[in-house]
């Protein structure tokens, strides 16, 4: 969306009830939504900004995060055809993995979207949040701001007043979706992006989604602030992935919580490469029956950077399988904070949970990981565990592959895929896995050139 036509109030730094209003008026919302907006608004002012007092946030400062520095609303150039997207952008796409459906959020809109033939014939529904708030109103004001409610946390708060752009996706009942659908949130203005993701799959259905963050370099400051809510029917299988690898001025805020039905399957992968900080919430609702969530994550943090994960396996119902594994590897003064928990609620009898956290640091620099694995548990019938390991690379194993000619930095490099190579076979993508292996190989290339140099 171009410039013409939007609110001088969204053209300022700084969030306000009349930045909700102009921007809710600016896209014609219907007033259920403005009034929902204004309570989220409400509710991010009265909640204190978390602090490292608060045991979530103990290890990760955020006390100079202002929201007051950012822009509310960063315009898009307007795009009729995928190739008038941004060099980028198309660069990003062709390096990905093959997709049936594909949305392009630029700063603040969604500028692009393209969905196949066939997948509209059977029904599938994918479009921007608010195309679909217009054609689909009562499948979004059903489910919108279901999981990550305004009183998530202060973020979610935010994200639930300020929201712009997003992508909504239905897929209906028995449909299966062959191959991947996918969105792409760039930004290459100083600002900020506030996208939202309502993911609604019914009964039986089959997906592969993709949700992909990155940035144009920048000095400023830039905010990221997002939520996905991922409503999964009866028996329907779901695979989710987040790849964040925003510039390195990026602050990045998210929260990832999905809902299975009976005998339903949720697979979520978590990619944190970019971004200065970021903190990322991952929740699996296990709230049937026979429900089933794995959860995998994967993190590099190098220089300054702090990645920063929560987990939550919340077995709600009896029956229920969840297993967790998040691996992370780090340098430099880097920190890298997991923190899991799982949950099992009165009478989610014979619940199955496992959690994993593993961390590699490199070379004897200043990096730390800390690793927070938890249990809560108020059924007597269950098989939980938990296990976190820290440690650094074993010299034993560049050495010996060095001993059969492998330069040093090669061996480091392939010692480091060995270690994430527990979470990426598990990637049933080749181009997905590709990517991610191309991603890794970049940001830990450098690194050891120059310990070793």
């Amino acid at each position: 969306m171009s410039t013409n036509g939007v609110p001088e109030v969204l053209k300022s730094k700084g969030v306000s009830v009349e930045t909700i209003k102009a921007l809710s008026a600016f896209k014609s919302e219907p007033a259920w939504l403005t009034e929902k907006r204004l309570s989220a608004w409400r509710t991010f002012e009265k909640t204190p900004m978390p602090g490292l007092r608060d045991e979530a946030w103990r290890y990760t400062d955020i006390s100079d995060v202002r929201v007051e520095d950012f822009l509310p609303y960063a315009p898009s150039p307007d795009v009729s055809e995928e190739g008038d997207l941004p060099d980028a952008v198309q660069r990003l796409i062709k390096e990905g993995e093959e997709n049936s459906a594909l949305l392009v959020q630029h700063n603040s809109e969604t500028t692009f979207v393209r969905i196949d033939e066939e997948l509209s014939r059977k029904g599938v529904v994918f479009t921007d949040l608010h195309t679909a708030l217009r054609e689909h109103e009562d499948l979004v004001r059903e489910r919108l701001f279901g999981l990550v409610p305004e009183d998530y946390d202060k973020f979610a708060a935010l994200s639930a007043a300020a929201f712009s752009g997003g992508s909504f996706l239905y897929v209906p009942r028995g449909v299966d979706v062959e191959v991947p659908i996918q969105s792409y949130r760039w930004l290459d203005v100083t600002g900020s992006i506030m996208p939202r993701t309502l993911v609604v799959v019914e009964e039986g259905a089959t997906l592969t989604y993709i949700d992909e963050y990155a940035s144009a370099g920048g000095q400023e400051p830039a905010l990221s602030n997002g939520a996905v809510e991922l409503f999964v029917g009866q028996g329907a299988n779901v695979h989710y992935v987040s790849l964040q690898n925003w510039e390195r001025n990026m602050l990045h805020f998210n929260t990832i919580r999905s809902s299975a039905g009976r005998d339903a399957v949720i697979n979520s992968l978590v990619v944190s490469l970019g971004s200065e900080l970021s903190r990322t919430n991952v929740e699996a609702g296990l709230a049937a029956p026979g429900s089933d969530s794995e959860m995998l994550g994967l993190y590099f943090a190098d220089s300054n950077q702090v990645l920063d994960h929560h987990t939550l396996q919340d077995h709600i119902a009896p029956n229920a399988h969840s297993d967790l594994l998040y691996k992370g590897a780090l340098r430099d003064e880097s920190l890298a904070v997991f923190s899991g928990l799982i949950r099992v609620e009165p009478g989610a009898q014979k619940t199955d949970a496992y959690q994993t956290n593993r961390n590699l640091i490199l070379g004897t620099d200043e990096a730390m990981a800390v690793s927070l694995p938890n249990l809560e548990i108020m059924a007597d019938d269950v098989k939980c565990s938990h296990g976190s390991t820290t440690g650094q690379v074993d010299d034993v194993e560049p050495f010996y592959l060095m001993s059969r000619g492998i330069p040093r930095h090669e061996a480091e490099k392939l010692v480091v895929f060995g270690f994430f190579g527990e979470v990426t076979s598990r990637i049933p993508l080749k181009g997905l896995k590709a990517k991610l292996d191309k991603a890794i190989e970049a940001k830990i290339g450098l690194g050891f050139e120059e310990r070793v140099a």
